[in-house]
């Protein structure tokens, strides 16, 4: 007498109940081992670039503007463009020790090109730097604040 092979039924009853305890056990850690809080908080830093002035001290007495350009986007736009716009002294201001401080906000570039200029508006001197940012703050995802970096600027 041949053997009879098990009815499917049973096939049915014990695999697909067991496979779907096993995708909804995958699910559920899933979410409860998901760790992400949802949308970044607004930032609430600012990085900086110090630009010093290296090379003729003569020349470095005569700068009177600098500007600071990341492709065709420059702070300020002209030299007197600092002095003439409200809060415009905030973008590149010098400072006390002679120095010029410049806020690049929360997306800084990676390379920039520096001019100084005189009274008149004479460019002085001109250099690009690139500009490797370190994280100190802050992840990955909703970014952070950055390391201050330091730029000479020659000026022959």
């Amino acid at each position: 007498m041949p053997a009879v092979p098990p009815p499917r039924r049973r096939v049915e009853f014990l695999l697909v109940p067991f496979v779907a305890a096993v995708c909804m056990a995958f699910i559920i850690g899933a979410i409860v081992m998901d760790k992400d809080t949802g949308g970044c908080p607004p930032a609430s830093w600012h990085n900086h670039v110090a630009l010093t002035l290296a090379g003729n001290q003569a020349t470095a007495a005569r700068v009177d503007a600098v500007t600071a350009c990341a492709g065709a986007k420059c702070v300020p736009l002209t030299p007197t463009f600092a002095k003439n716009a409200p809060g415009g002294a905030a973008l590149l201001a010098r400072q006390p020790n002679g120095s010029w401080l410049l806020n690049v906000g929360t997306q800084p570039s990676s390379s920039m090109t520096f001019r100084a200029f005189d009274a008149a508006g004479n460019v002085l001197g001109q250099q690009s730097a690139t500009l490797n940012w370190t994280r100190v703050g802050g992840n990955e995802k909703c970014g952070g604040p950055m390391g201050a970096l330091k730029v000479a600027l020659s000026l022959p």
